[in-house]
């Protein structure tokens, strides 16, 4: 019987919290999505708030934006409404239903012709998010219903898929988001990308942590072990945790507001706990030459980002634009692309960082199966290996799909500042799948100078194609090389049972001789205890052999009988029944 340790204990606690929660069975049967006549007990008065009353009353004929509307009056997902009224996070102030509804981190950042550096404005309450908007309101007239996501008339499908990410549903949940066809994304002005992050944790007690904090996010996102921390290379109780991160990114329409073109970048929150593995994505910048340093007079170089938050790291690349190659051409809403463009270049360091763990941690399979008897932990078998791969058997074709959606949506998204040829653009999507037709839907999408792709423009997002195309190339790789080497370890654990069943076997034998040389001991032993004299047993002896032989015969015919003939006619009247039937 394995002994209670506290370290067991919180072992235990962490795999049950990270993926077994028995109460969350019974909130998905009580969030019936067939249940339409429930009133849910977190209706508010919409009274003065303009935006919940337009998502509410959209929410009758577009039944996905229920969700949004649950989730802007309960402040977040409604899974979690059990738990802030009466449950574990009631009195906890993090967790608190005002205070989330409360919660406000956004930056606005204004960019003017003839100025390289945007004009920055932090705000992290409601109250000065309002204030804001009712004072550009009032330079830009009035007319317009001032108050949060009203002020610019945002879709709310737009933050309705940012809400939630799932890799499937069960046939049950009301959150459930219905497929839309390509021909209607296309008309959207916004586009969504998602993609994987990860983290380093140096032990259980900080990747718990780590699940906690995602719990206390208000959008819906989970934290997960890879489970392929056990090999020698690993500290002992180091995790590497995944979680699924979307962005999303919308513009505003062009008559709508008269100080210039508008546009809203939506990114997740991470985990403070951990750190980003291998410290995150290579600084792309170019770096200074010894000459620019001198001028600094002894002066440190400017500080990089600091990878701690992905927010913080797109505000720092969105205040400096010229990282991203030589500038473009001015026209009209040439801004728009710089927010599109940090994002996407944040998103693609993440994919790489994802690429190389996935080709380190297979690489490291390979190590285990070729030498298991120096790569792998004392007491473990080959079969750790299996479990490892099994994890990426079901993550690398869901990123492959991540790419895959990318690669369709976001190259192909209008700027909306330029024409588009929508014939062009579903003819290359019938071949999308090839690398020749991805580049020719990322040339025939968009006219503007920022979709055209030359070698003078190596800062526009057409070429950051290639990088994603590459990466979807990467894990259809890994996936065949996942296939492979599932087929191998399968192998190895079925020569290994082939080996244990024959030393199983051998032993067996060992012992059957063993038994055999006690029969003719039984047997001297039986017969000497017929008579206490020797040599009167003479016609004993006689009588027993005698007698046993004919017991031989009788049972060796017996048991020809029964697997022979008898057999035989089993079979025969088997076969006749199944005719009959």
């Amino acid at each position: 019987m394995t002994a209670t340790t506290p370290e067991n204990v919180l072992q235990e606690t962490v795999k049950e919290y990270q993926y077994f929660q028995p109460e969350l069975i019974q909130i998905i049967a009580s969030e019936n999505i067939y249940d339409e006549d429930r009133q849910q007990p977190w209706e508010i008065d919409d009274r003065d708030k303009p935006y919940i009353k337009h998502v509410k009353a959209l929410s009758s004929s577009w039944r996905h934006l229920q969700l949004l509307a649950d989730f802007m009056q309960v402040g977040t997902t409604p899974l979690r409404w059990k738990d802030l009224q009466t449950g574990k996070w009631s009195k906890d102030k993090p967790f608190n239903r005002q205070e989330r509804i409360s919660r406000t981190k956004v930056t606005r950042l204004d960019y003017h012709e003839g100025s390289n550096k945007p004009r920055r404005k932090d705000i992290t309450s409601s109250a000065k998010l309002r204030e804001a908007l009712e004072e550009q309101a009032l330079e830009n007239g009035p007319g317009r219903e001032n108050s949060d996501c009203a002020h610019y008339d945002v879709e709310p499908a737009f933050f309705r898929d940012q809400i939630v990410d799932y890799a499937w549903y069960n046939t049950r949940d009301r959150w459930m988001d219905p497929p839309r066809l390509d021909v209607a994304a296309r008309r959207q002005r916004w586009l969504q990308i998602r993609f994987p992050s990860s983290r380093y944790f140096e032990n259980q007690l900080r990747f718990k942590e780590g699940c906690d904090q995602f719990e206390s996010f208000n959008v819906y996102r989970r934290l997960e072990d890879d489970i392929n921390n056990t090999g020698v290379w690993d500290a002992e109780k180091a995790i590497v945790g995944l979680s699924r991160t979307r962005a999303a990114f919308w513009i505003a329409k062009e008559e709508t507001h008269i100080e210039g073109a508008v546009g809203i970048l939506l990114v997740d929150p991470i985990a403070k706990t951990g750190f980003p593995l291998w410290h995150g994505y290579r600084n792309w910048e170019d770096t200074p030459s010894m000459k620019d340093l001198e001028k600094l007079e002894g002066k440190m170089p400017p500080p990089g980002p600091t990878r701690k938050s992905f927010f913080g790291d797109l505000i720092y690349w969105l205040e400096k634009p010229e990282a991203f190659g030589p500038s473009l051409p001015t026209y009209p809403g040439a801004d728009m692309h710089i927010p599109i463009q940090a994002l996407l270049f944040l998103i693609c360091g993440e994919w790489l960082t994802i690429a190389e763990y996935i080709q380190t941690r297979l690489a490291q399979v390979e190590w285990e199966i070729s030498f298991p008897e120096h790569f792998l932990n004392t007491g473990e078998t080959i079969d750790v290996a299996l479990k490892k791969l099994h994890i990426w058997r079901r993550l690398v074709p869901l990123y492959h799909r991540m790419l895959t959606e990318t690669l369709q949506r976001v190259f192909s998204f209008p700027c909306h500042t330029g024409a588009a040829s929508t014939v062009d653009s579903l003819r290359s999507l019938q071949d999308s799948n090839s690398y020749a037709a991805d580049r020719k839907a990322a040339s025939s999408q968009c006219q503007c100078p920022l979709h055209q792709q030359t070698p003078s423009q190596s800062g526009s997002i057409t070429a950051l194609r290639e990088d994603f195309v590459r990466l979807r190339i990467s894990m259809e790789e890994f996936e065949k090389r996942i296939d492979r080497l599932t087929s191998v370890v399968t192998a190895s654990i079925s020569i290994d049972d082939s080996h244990r069943g024959l030393k199983d076997t051998t032993n067996v034998t060992r012992l059957t001789w063993l038994a055999t040389c006690f029969i003719p001991l039984s047997l001297t032993a039986t017969v000497f205890s017929m008579q206490q004299y020797i040599a009167n047993i003479r016609y004993i002896i006689g009588w027993y052999f005698l007698t046993s032989l004919l017991l031989v015969f009788v049972t060796i015919g017996g048991a020809f009988a029964l697997t022979g003939s008898v057999a035989d006619i089993f079979r025969v009247s088997k076969n006749k029944k199944g005719k009959d039937s």
